[in-house]
């Protein structure tokens, strides 16, 4: 089910429950209206029988009946107790409303003493006082002394007419309005979804040719507006990377080939009788470390530096890399903190072949301290070569760069290592200049999640 049709389907709804709920509450309130004016209709024509079978005029006296009657016990005469004499039983006009079909009949201890007109059968005898509904008639009874009373039957055909075709225009109504109401949302949700079109058309041509450099066109407004551009820049993100990957993976394939080559070229010298098997075996032990140290470097880039954080001693794993470089060693005893050891171990002997190449016969120092505030944990090489230039900083770790003019063995990954495994802690890498000359490469290490 298409998006459009779905919009068009659930306003269509939302527009049949509203104009519903408002016809349920307009019905009660009708129902309520009408049958209130037919009840009253039935007490008035009560009223005027009961004032003919008193013999008297004047208006109905419905509420102060049963108050009469114990006045009446109270003075030993009953005001109906003529009802007894066979006199009184002679006809008497059906004072019916006037458009109404009214029936009343008098009944004293379930016998009925007189009709006024042809009461219906269907109403059963009672002398509730209650109105009620029965098939077409309202009826309810006035009590007139002890068992007996007069009951009344007013027709309602009219009224219960009247509420079906109420009804039928509520749902006819909401019906109509709902049909109406799809059918414009249809026809407006196409424009309005128009933006949505062309980035689902975007997403399908990406997806079929791998084309990055397609775009969705700016148009709309509001959440579409902000999706489309969304959706462009994460095309932007997605053939940057894509870019950089190919980059990466042109490099690495680099790389790899110059080891390789070389020991192509010693194995071909030595089955040529030109070099020793010593040197031969020499030169290939140097190659496959050299492939060793780049397979591990591309293997900590590709997994993004994720590895597992055990608790450790940073303070004893940097003295322990100072003591295998050489180099002298400031800081704590001790420094505890969650990362992973292998990486951190990797990225501080990164930083290390770094100073001895680069700077070679300088002053190298690994340093550690924590920030004031106790969040990060500083581990730093500090040495005192001829440092980096401030174009060369921004670039240095960048994977495969190598600073133009530098004749430095090296396949240009140390300092991109260093600064993922930075990231996987939560840090960061500080290239700066050291004082007075030199370079200090700082890496942040979070002490405390963040």
């Amino acid at each position: 089910m298409s998006l459009r049709l779905r919009l068009a389907l659930f306003i269509a709804l939302a527009i049949s429950l509203a104009l519903l709920l408002q016809g349920f509450l307009g019905y009660a309130s009708f129902e309520r209206l009408q049958m209130g004016n037919l009840e009253r209709e039935l007490d008035t024509y009560l009223g005027r029988i009961a004032l003919q079978l008193e013999g008297r005029r004047g208006p109905p006296r419905l509420f102060r009946r049963e108050r009469d009657d114990d006045e009446s016990r109270a003075s030993g005469l009953m005001p109906l107790d003529h009802l007894r004499d066979g006199a009184l039983l002679a006809p008497l006009p059906n004072p019916t409303p006037a458009g109404s079909i009214a029936h009343a009949r008098l009944v004293r201890e379930g016998e009925v003493l007189r009709e006024w007109g042809r009461f219906p059968t269907e109403v059963p005898l009672s002398d509730n006082l209650e109105a009620r509904l029965e098939q077409n008639w309202l009826y309810k009874s006035l009590r007139l002394g002890p068992n007996l009373y007069l009951q009344g039957a007013l027709e309602a055909s009219q009224v219960r007419a009247s509420l079906a075709g109420y009804r039928q225009t509520v749902l006819f109504t909401a019906l109509v309005v709902a049909l109406l109401g799809a059918w414009v949302a249809w026809l407006v949700s196409g424009p309005a979804l128009r933006p949505l079109r062309h980035l689902q058309e975007a997403a399908r041509r990406v997806a079929d040719s791998g084309d990055l450099s397609l775009r969705v066109p700016a148009e709309g407004s509001g959440e579409l507006f902000h999706l489309s551009q969304t959706f462009n820049q994460m095309l932007e993100r997605l053939a940057a990377f894509r870019q950089r990957e190919a980059e990466f993976t042109r490099n690495a394939a680099h790389e790899l080939r110059t080891p390789l080559t070389a020991l192509r070229l010693q194995l071909d010298t030595q089955q040529q009788g030109l070099a020793s098997p010593e040197e031969t075996l020499a030169v290939v032990r140097e190659e496959v470390e050299r492939m060793s140290r780049l397979s591990e470097s591309l293997l900590t880039l590709a997994r993004e530096g994720r590895g597992q954080k055990v608790g450790l001693d940073l303070a004893q794993l940097a003295r322990e890399a100072a003591s295998r470089a050489g180099v002298p060693y400031r800081g704590p005893e001790t420094l505890k903190l969650s990362g992973d050891p292998f990486l951190l171990a990797q990225a501080l002997e990164n930083l290390l072949n770094n100073a001895q190449k680069y700077a070679p016969k300088a002053a190298v120092q690994v340093e550690l301290e924590a920030t004031p505030d106790q969040a990060f944990a500083i581990l730093r090489v500090r040495d005192e070569g001829p440092g980096m230039l401030p174009e060369v900083t921004k670039r240095a770790t960048e994977p495969f760069y190598r600073a133009p003019g530098v004749r430095v063995p090296g396949h240009g990954l140390g300092l991109s290592v260093v600064a993922q495994v930075a990231r996987a802690h939560q840090g960061r890498l500080v290239l700066l200049p050291n004082q007075p000359q030199g370079l200090q490469a700082e890496l942040w290490i979070r002490l405390t999640e963040g």
